[in-house]
């Protein structure tokens, strides 16, 4: 009997084995299914990766600009192939055979996001050291369709953009001058995962203000906020009293997007002003949640599901974000417009000051020229450097004699695609060093890899120029 039952306890057991092994992994699942993937950060908005899986274990992947995207350049294998992957047994991690680098993508944990309209379905993952996210389109929202199309921004000139603002203090209905509500506050939030200051004024006549300073995006767990500045908003309007509480009722949207790839903190270069309004002739263009205010034991708070709460020490409320009284004064919108215009012209006549002056303005110009410095591939989203002396980087001339130091540099990592090039090898890897001098563009390059012998080559067809700060309406 003793005997029996151990035979079929074993044979349970090796059921339960098979059984599992038998499971499909979270990887095999992904290949098996016929939908293009992309792998992204923050909202897919530059530097994204498609992935289509095919027969026979090979891959289609694309470098392309933005989520959803037709156009790219593919990653090939050393012999001009779609590349094989390689499933690990882990059922986590997919290895893709790409000729300069194997493209190894982790999975961590299941992500569902609506990124402008699409539908995001797949994981959070890790290449290298850096997180990202890699996920499939499964629907996309009718009205973000038709408003992509009907309400594309339309470019005016500086001049134009004061006509459109909407006066917020016509038809307004004034608080009470001992409302707790009057006065300024500070805010901390996360949105779309990056780290935001937000400011907030609320005057007696009943309009309000309220600007948002949106870092890069980051992992929630970070202890640090990120430096790197993404955008400013400022928005105006109206404060209503609704369903006994009290609303912000927007009517004017500024956005002030900078360039962030090698941003020099210290001096941002604005990419773009755009101004949207909401009124009866144009319609509602401000997309966003209600931002209602409340009171709660003594302390304000502000509720939209467009923020994620960020908990202060003394709030006593977790589930809004905690208004603190602030002492500090708003720029107003109108005047967001006309500092950002007149901060811009005074960039123009002296755009390079520092090392970090220049790095800012190449990659600003290469995020206009497909990620290139001239003809080479740079990825300002890997690693980049100003800590250099240009007198530690002499160069030699095709004669033998010393070439002019430069005046300013950088170094920055080199794309997939270019780091056969002339790519400097360094203790911390490959890197593409420029330097400036007379206005001009340089290039460091060794003319044997095996000697310490670098010489600077001008970089043609890439003037030093700031790029064109664009306004644009709706």
């Amino acid at each position: 009997m003793g005997k029996k039952f151990y035979i079929v306890l074993s044979v349970m057991f090796l059921f339960c084995v098979i059984l599992t092994g038998c499971q499909k992994k979270e990887t095999s699942k992904i290949v098996s299914s016929n939908k293009t993937w992309y792998l992204f950060q923050d909202q897919g908005e530059n530097d994204t990766v498609s992935i289509k899986f095919l027969k026979d274990q090979r891959a289609e992947i694309k470098d392309i600009t933005n989520i959803d995207g037709k156009v790219g350049i593919n990653r090939f294998n050393t012999h001009f192939n779609n590349p094989q992957y390689v499933l690990g047994r882990d059922g986590k991690t997919m290895t893709f055979k790409t000729a300069k680098q194997d493209l190894v993508i982790k999975l961590v944990k299941t992500y569902h996001e609506n990124v402008y309209g699409k539908h995001m379905k797949g994981y959070y993952v890790q290449v290298g050291n850096e997180n990202y996210k890699f996920a499939y389109i499964t629907k996309r929202d009718k009205a973000n369709i038709s408003k992509s199309t009907k309400h594309e921004s339309q470019s005016i000139s500086y001049k134009q953009m004061a006509n459109h603002i909407i006066d917020v203090n016509q038809n307004t209905k004034p608080l009470s001058a001992d409302n707790s509500l009057i006065g300024n506050f500070y805010f901390s939030t996360i949105i779309d995962y990056r780290r935001t200051d937000g400011n907030l004024t609320i005057n007696q006549n009943g309009t309000y203000q309220m600007t948002l300073t949106q870092h890069s995006a980051q992992k929630l767990s970070d202890t640090t906020d990120s430096k790197v500045v993404m955008m400013t908003t400022v928005e105006s309007g109206n404060v209503q009293s609704l369903y006994g509480k009290m609303y912000l009722t927007p009517k004017n949207l500024v956005t002030i997007d900078y360039y962030y790839h090698g941003q020099n903190q210290n001096r941002l270069l604005p990419k773009e002003v755009n101004l949207k309004v909401n009124s009866k002739a144009t319609g509602n263009q401000i997309d966003r949640a209600k931002i209602r205010i409340e009171n709660d034991s003594n302390q304000l708070y502000l509720y939209s599901s467009d923020f994620t709460v960020r908990t202060r020490d003394n709030q006593a409320n977790t589930k809004a974000n905690l208004l603190t009284k602030s002492d500090s004064a708003q720029t107003s919108l109108e005047d967001s417009i006309t500092q950002t215009k007149d901060y811009y012209d005074q960039y123009l006549s002296n755009p390079i000051a520092s090392n970090a002056d220049l790095m800012q303005l190449v990659a600003a110009i290469s995020d206009n020229n497909d990620k290139k410095v001239g003809n080479l591939g740079v990825n300002f989203g890997d690693q980049y450097g100003t800590n250099l002396q240009p007198s530690d980087y002499q160069g030699i001339s095709v004669s033998g004699s010393k070439q002019p130091l430069m005046q300013y540099m950088f170094l920055v990592s080199p794309s997939a695609y270019s780091e056969n090039g002339p790519a400097v090898t360094t203790t911390k890897g490959k890197f593409l060093i420029y330097g400036s001098l007379d206005n001009k563009l340089f290039l460091l390059k060794q003319p044997d890899k095996d000697s310490t012998t670098v010489t600077w080559t001008m970089v043609k067809d890439f003037p030093l120029t700031v790029p064109k700060l664009k306004f644009s309406l709706n």
